[in-house]
């Protein structure tokens, strides 16, 4: 179903964009003193393209990265988790193929004539998540209910008790919300199958706790893929949580040291960088798509060829305290510690207060006053999972460890992709590009 090219193909696709790349005026600069990459090393040479990139020379704001004329093409906002608007443009042909490619994963996961599918992203404001699904839902051949997510979220469990969907497609986030109150109105889902979520990770945690309040056959991710790019992964059934094939056919898709820029080794964790291969408008040359992975070794034992590769997590999504980075994860681990009487949908803050911290979990909840009777004890599950936490408070430069419960769905959301706001760290100056 998928495309899958050898190591010299690969590269030779790369190639051919990179030569579309330089007709451009930004990639013409760029690209000075670099010439065409006849191998991995030199390819690598070539300089990365980050998101101040693509926020400053794209469309409406310049047309430096566009290799022809605005015209029958649409324009998407990429603005993703940074919640800063970036825009792109592709034709319709590249989007008729980044829907191809999508609909391919989605019939993996077993979607197709005989199915109803909620549709439950964010529809509007540029983003492209809502129309893409559609899309793909569309060729697959099932049945498609366009609920959104923009609606009340008791409109959408009306409608999806209304219809008995076999598959919900949303962010992990909307999820976690969607169990909560299903659970608070005792709601049940006779006919759901799949649980298909997308735009960034769920933990085991909050799959168990989807599970509990949903109880879907089956909770898989649609894919891994980003505005800008495209699809950059796709699951197989043999594909644990969090692993994915490389569409080899649709994506150039690297794992290197970020520090070096050399390639990781299978086994070893890197920065991934990707180059689409199929948009030639605006062409994504070496894009550091700002999430960590892993190659893995040996073939997949469903026999599809393409590599497989872990996604590790966001670069920077974990936080520093006393010298130690924190994963996101634990935060996640003493959560499900109280599911039922707290939410996973939860936002930790830090802030620095005359030279000390004050850590802040603020965790959506059904019952507030529930809440706050478990508080000590969430509080305490912390600084046990975290030792620095304790030991922070100990030596004085950590002078609070609150636990603040807040009513379901108050949380900061992006206003463009519903994805809830994981961590507040104030003590860190962020400047929004220029």
């Amino acid at each position: 179903m998928f495309e899958q090219l050898s190591a010299d193909a690969r590269l030779a696709a790369a190639v051919a964009i990179e030569r579309v790349a330089r007709t451009t005026p930004f990639y013409a600069e760029r690209l000075k003193g670099h010439g065409e990459p006849s191998d991995e090393a030199s390819w690598r040479a070539l300089p990365v393209l980050t998101r101040q990139d693509l926020f400053d020379n794209t469309y409406p704001r310049s047309t430096a990265m566009l290799s022809r004329a605005v015209e029958r093409m649409m324009v998407i906002s990429t603005g993703g988790s940074t919640g800063v608007a970036r825009y792109t443009v592709l034709t319709y042909d590249e989007f008729d193929r980044f829907s191809d490619v999508q609909a391919a994963a989605l019939a993996l996961l077993g979607v197709g004539p005989s199915d109803r599918v909620a549709n439950l992203f964010i529809a509007g404001s540029l983003w492209p998540s809502f129309i893409g699904v559609h899309e793909a839902i569309r060729r697959v051949g099932a049945v498609h209910l366009p609920i959104s997510g923009n609606i009340p979220v008791e409109s959408i469990l009306r409608f999806c008790r209304e219809f008995d969907p076999t598959a919900m497609l949303s962010l992990p986030t909307a999820f976690v919300f969607l169990a909560d109150l299903a659970m608070k109105e005792n709601m049940t889902f006779p006919s759901l199958r799949l649980v298909g979520y997308g735009g960034e990770q769920m933990s085991s945690e909050a799959e168990a706790h989807v599970r509990r309040g949903l109880g879907p056959q089956d909770v898989a991710a649609l894919g891994y893929s980003s505005g800008d790019a495209g699809l950059m992964g796709y699951q197989c059934r043999h594909c644990a949580p969090g692993l994915y094939h490389w569409p080899t056919g649709f994506q150039y898709l690297e794992i290197v040291d970020p520090v070096n820029g050399e390639a990781c080794p299978p086994g070893t964790s890197g920065e991934i960088i990707v180059t689409n291969l199929a948009r030639l408008s605006m062409p994504i040359l070496r894009y550091r798509i700002g999430d960590v992975g892993t190659f893995l070794e040996g073939p997949c034992a469903c026999g599809d060829s393409n590599p497989r590769f872990r996604l590790d997590g966001r670069a920077g999504e974990d936080f520093k305290i006393g010298g130690a980075f924190i994963s996101m994860k634990v935060i996640d681990s003493s959560l499900a510690r109280f599911a039922g009487r707290v939410s996973l949908n939860a936002m930790v803050e830090l802030e620095d207060i005359g030279g000390q911290m004050v850590f802040r979990l603020k965790v959506e909840a059904a019952d507030l006053d529930d809440a706050a009777a478990v508080a000590p004890a969430l509080r305490e599950a912390l600084c046990e999972a975290i030792p620095e936490l304790a030991v922070g408070q100990k030596l004085g430069f950590i002078t609070a460890v609150d636990i603040i419960p807040v009513p379901l769905g108050s949380l900061p959301r992006n206003p463009i992709t519903g994805k809830a706001k994981r961590l507040n760290d104030l003590r860190i100056r962020q400047e929004e590009p220029k």
